[in-house]
């Protein structure tokens, strides 16, 4: 494994639950006797991550398929709180509809809470979920680079994460802000997660409001909207839609012309796939006003993005139809 990352990602929980599981052995063993009764425990069948939850939006972490056909849904944490979504479906809940979509469809299932004990014990949520998992439980007797992760985020558990401010990052976003709201009214930034004017070297993305900027198309999930300033991951920082479950397809088909006639094209977004315009760097910890017009044409391609998306967004879904058939 590669060196432990100052900030824990919950990603990085998920893959290592995924991979620590599919070894099976006593680890797996001790996964499921900590959740389920002697007579139901078997062997996993599968293991996917980030599928959709039935009869609400969002994803389950982990879904495991035992080959008694039971399926647990695995809620990882290491200390984020609970999401709500734009309808005002907390995460517990689209877990609880989840397992009775299941059930009334005839098949077992159990919701299940992954999580350090100090988020167990310390969660009024924890108890709504049928069973529970302690990283410590995972973390007994592994050894090595894994061991270490689970304990770094037991660590990051007990010591919630307090940004530090950075001034310069924080006078960047709100002249940034204030570029928005005066040329771009169309587009609407999401509030500041930190509170206040907190901003810290890291931030590097603008986060936008998909709700209150998009309209629906059948078939097509409401993307997630952001602008970046830097992207570590990619050749150049962009103005990106991100279809939450797509992004193993993004290679199976090609982009619909009307992606291509905007100057976007589809590539991977960790597990998203990005409808993507490719922006100019910006630089959060020097001067606003040498990168206005820089601003300004990130903000042009995200309201090129929206435009696309409104008038004929649901090409995504004859995109989605034809990548699955070429994947299948």
């Amino acid at each position: 494994m590669n060196e432990i990352p100052r900030r824990i990602r919950e990603a990085d929980i998920d893959a290592l639950i995924e991979r620590l599981l599919r070894r099976g052995g006593p680890l797996a063993e001790r996964f499921l006797s900590a959740i389920l009764p002697p007579d139901l425990c078997a062997p996993i069948r599968t293991i996917a991550r980030q599928t959709s939850h039935r009869g609400s939006k969002g994803t389950i972490d982990l879904e495991i398929v035992l080959e008694n056909g039971l399926h647990l849904l695995v809620e990882n944490k290491v200390d984020a709180g609970w999401s709500v979504t734009g309808e005002g479906d907390p995460q517990p809940e689209r877990y609880r509809r989840s397992v009775e979509a299941l059930l009334s469809r005839g098949v077992l299932a159990f919701d299940v809470l992954v999580a350090p004990m100090v988020y167990l014990s310390g969660s009024r949520h924890a108890a709504s979920f049928q069973g529970q998992v302690a990283y410590e439980t995972l973390a007994e007797g592994l050894g090595g680079a894994e061991e270490q992760l689970l304990k770094a985020a037991i660590v990051q558990a007990e010591t919630p994460y307090e940004p530090v401010p950075n001034a310069l990052s924080a006078r960047f976003f709100a002249q940034f802000e204030r570029v928005v709201q005066s040329e771009f009214p169309r587009l609407v930034l999401k509030r500041n997660p930190n509170g206040g004017d907190t901003r810290p070297t890291a931030s590097r993305t603008f986060y936008f409001e998909a709700k209150r900027m998009l309209c629906d198309h059948s078939a097509v999930p409401l993307p997630r909207i952001s602008l970046q300033a830097w992207d570590s991951n990619a050749p150049s920082a962009s103005a990106k839609f991100m279809i939450g479950g797509w992004g193993r397809l993004a290679g199976c088909a090609p982009a619909p012309d009307s992606v291509t006639a905007i100057g976007a094209y589809l590539r991977p977004a960790g597990r998203s796939l990005g409808i993507v315009i490719d922006t100019p760097r910006l630089d959060t910890q020097a001067p606003f006003e040498a990168q206005r017009e820089a601003v300004r044409e990130g903000l042009q391609a995200l309201e090129r993005l929206q435009t696309w998306w409104n008038d004929t967004g649901a090409d995504m879904a004859r995109w989605h139809m034809q990548a699955r058939e070429c994947n299948s």
